[in-house]
């Protein structure tokens, strides 16, 4: 009975095969059988570039090895299991499988952090569409916040002072000192609290003060992934950064940023900045920090445990959170956040604008935590 049944079990074996390679994008390609125990590949196939089919192995797969062989690189044997393959190595860290029909290389976006996992489809009709399973990893707000300084444009511990009209979009606070140590702004717009102010906006600044130090020590902690240690001349020329920390420490010389600081998110909108000194940070007049590839300035904090002064005509970006003093020159405009820990913010016609919080990123749009 058995032996009478064999020859109708080889008729259908094959057709069946040939269909479902059809529905795996290889409906003019052949499989190619291999003896038990290989893992064999197909005509173009190779157990590096898996295919479509790359979820069998071992002896199951010795009939189906190849079948995409000619087209996307086939699958590999027993050595392509789930899609854990990669295509010319591009899709190791994303983890997409195989499975471009017309490139076999599939995931070639895929070496973007990020969990997306493209997995063994039935093959992608364009290099693209695979690429962009393989891309999209999302890599979530990992940086710090501001906590509830968040509303001010301007915290000092003493005294906030403009020497010319200045306007600052968003709160103005000095949380050891009266509201009258708040001089130059006399806009009805203008919101000034201090230690005096009624309750409950006495305690306000106050508290916005200790969230400053509990950034700071959230930032001081982070390890350098750039470090400008002692590089004479510290930020100078044009530099582009990218996301992580950057140190500038130094053990003689304050830091000197001159030229142009290019921040360059590499399409991240949810990408954070840290720039930390541990002496003075002095920016030379007509200085730029810009901000590109989807960097926002909520996401860019100016760590630097001494005073920060920004020369005049400067464009700048950022928390900048000073140990000391802060003192802005005539015509700088800053889209972050003037925060002094233990002493006072001083401008002189300057335009500082704290981020709004909002759904399409910019320089002056924050779309994740601040």
């Amino acid at each position: 009975m058995t032996k009478s049944l064999l020859p109708a079990v080889r008729r259908f074996a094959f057709p069946a095969l040939t269909l479902l390679s059809a529905a795996c994008g290889g409906s003019e390609f052949s499989a190619v059988p291999t003896p038990d125990g290989q893992s064999g590949s197909g005509v173009g196939g190779s157990a590096d570039a898996p295919g479509a089919d790359s979820s069998l192995s071992g002896a199951t797969a010795r009939t189906r090895v190849g079948a995409d062989g000619l087209n996307a690189g086939g699958a590999g044997g027993n050595n392509a299991s789930a899609g854990s393959a990669s295509a010319n190595n591009n899709a190791s860290a994303g983890g997409a499988g195989a499975g471009n029909t017309n490139s076999g290389n599939a995931g070639a976006g895929g070496h973007a952090t990020g969990s997306a996992s493209a997995g063994a489809s039935n093959g992608g009709e364009s290099e693209g569409d695979a690429g962009k399973s393989g891309s999209a990893g999302f890599v979530p707000y990992s940086g710090p916040s501001v906590g509830s300084a968040k509303p001010f444009a301007a915290l000092a511990y003493s005294a906030i002072t403009a020497a010319n009209i200045s306007k600052l979009i968003g709160d103005i606070g000095v949380s050891a000192g009266a509201v009258s140590t708040i001089t130059g702004f006399d806009a009805p717009t203008d919101k000034k609290y201090g230690a005096d102010s009624l309750a409950p906006n006495s305690q306000l600044t106050l508290l916005a003060q200790e969230d400053v130090t509990a950034l700071v020590g959230n930032i001081d902690p982070r390890p350098c992934d750039i470090d400008y240690t002692n590089v004479p001349g510290g930020l100078t020329g044009d530099i582009t950064l990218y996301p992580g920390v950057t140190c500038m420490n130094s053990f003689a010389n304050d830091v000197l940023l001159n030229g142009r600081v290019t921040l360059d998110a590499r399409g991240n909108s949810n990408a954070f900045f840290v720039i930390r000194g541990n002496l003075t940070l002095t920016v030379a007049n007509g200085a730029e920090v810009i901000l590109s590839n989807g960097a926002e300035a909520c996401g860019v904090f100016w760590r630097i445990a001494k005073q920060v002064t920004i020369g005049k005509t400067v464009q700048f970006y950022g928390s900048v959170i000073a140990g000391s003093a802060i003192t802005m020159s005539t015509g700088s405009t800053l889209v972050g956040r003037a925060l002094a820990q233990t002493a006072g913010v001083h401008l002189d016609a300057n335009v500082i604008t704290i981020p709004s919080d909002g759904l399409i990123g910019s320089a002056g749009v924050c779309t994740h935590l601040q």
